[in-house]
């Protein structure tokens, strides 16, 4: 439920009044809502004077548009200490940011990016320092549709969680599946491993002589790219699959960039976890799955046209596949810098709850 009123009242206060607002919270951690630009497909949290910053999962560091120095800054940022269930006071925190003024394709009003990898430098570890909370991050991304109060608001608590939808507990420990994070050629980000991807629980084929494939998370790709080698495989199994009895309703369609593979919309039946077409199932080495249903793999490009919200990858794309924007909309996520490990919820929508249904009035 998204109030902006009484939290946005209580931030212009705290800017006004940092000394009574910049101590750590004694181990409480942060919330900051979250918004998708439709015109960029970036998703931005208010963090620097109420002035969006772009969340992005991959980023090492804080970097601002505007800045006094050419070699860094320190800025001063703010969002509310939570209990996991409503925000509760405001906090405003010093932060080392970098400058740089040439940042292209920013939502308009955005005045840089806080970058969220397990780096030192990121706003998840400054966090950690600066308010005595874990190197952790639960993130529920929000998709660009409406809600019955308004657009649709998504959550990111820094410290972790809990993360409390009303009436309905702690989806912290809710959890459909985990993996371990890996490292992968020195990139700042999160990284996991699969032995494959299935459609309907048919596996696609996997490049000849490959070991397990390599997922990034990265909240600055709008739609999930999978390189060459993996995309071809993967486009084969979804025909199969959209093309067996079990989908008659499924009607190909002309393509719409930069979607390959695109359906008659008005002949797909909508079920609460999305157009009734085959999962995916990302197959996690660690034995569990990242199921992706129609809520999170299909585009609605036009009233009549939904399309398969995977692109093949440009040439230089090393890992296996880098998971988009569209496909972690609407789950929570939870990605633990300190123990290396990425948890997931199921699509929330298939449960009858979306981002949008977090709490931001203020506690009394």
């Amino acid at each position: 439920m998204w109030n902006p009123k009484p939290l946005l009242l209580v931030l212009s206060l705290c800017i006004s009044a940092l000394s009574s607002c910049t101590a750590a919270t004694g181990g409480k951690p942060l919330v900051s809502a979250v918004t998708k630009d439709a015109a960029t497909s970036l998703y931005t949290a208010p963090l620097k004077s109420g002035s969006p910053l772009v969340v992005d999962l991959s980023g090492a560091v804080i970097s601002l548009t505007t800045c006094s120095s050419s070699n860094g800054t320190v800025t001063t940022l703010t969002a509310n200490a939570t209990n996991g269930a409503n925000p509760l006071f405001p906090v405003s925190f010093q932060a080392t940011a970098t400058c740089a003024p040439g940042q292209p394709n920013l939502p308009a009003g955005a005045v840089g990016s806080a970058g969220l990898a397990p780096s030192a430098q990121s706003l998840l570890a400054q966090v950690a320092r600066t308010q005595g909370v874990a190197k952790k991050l639960a993130i529920c991304l929000p998709s660009d549709g409406k809600t019955t109060s308004g657009n649709s608001v998504g959550v990111v608590i820094y410290g972790g969680g809990p993360l409390i939808f009303p009436d309905r507990g702690d989806f912290t420990t809710m959890l459909a599946g985990t993996a371990p994070l890996v490292g992968f050629g020195g990139s700042p980000g999160y990284f996991f491993s699969a032995t494959g991807i299935a459609m309907d629980g048919t596996r696609a084929g996997r490049p000849a002589g490959s070991g397990n494939l390599v997922f990034g998370l990265s909240s600055t790709t709008p739609y999930t790219t999978l390189r060459p080698d993996v995309y071809a495989p993967f486009v084969k199994a979804f025909d199969i699959a959209a093309t067996a009895p079990n989908f008659p309703w499924m009607t190909r369609v002309d393509s719409v960039a930069p979607f390959e593979r695109c359906y008659d919309s008005t002949k797909l039946p909508p079920t609460r976890s999305g157009y009734a077409v085959p999962a995916i199932d990302v197959i996690l080495a660690s034995g569990s799955n990242y199921t992706i249903t129609g809520g999170n793999s299909m585009v609605q490009v036009n009233s009549n046209t939904a399309c398969l919200g995977f692109v093949q990858a440009a040439s230089g794309q090393t890992a296996a596949a880098v998971l988009g924007g569209f496909q972690m909309e609407n789950r929570l996520l939870v990605l633990d810098a300190e123990k290396r490990t990425f948890g997931f919820t199921t699509f929330l929508n298939g449960v009858g709850l979306s981002c949008s249904n977090f709490n931001f009035t203020l506690a009394a």
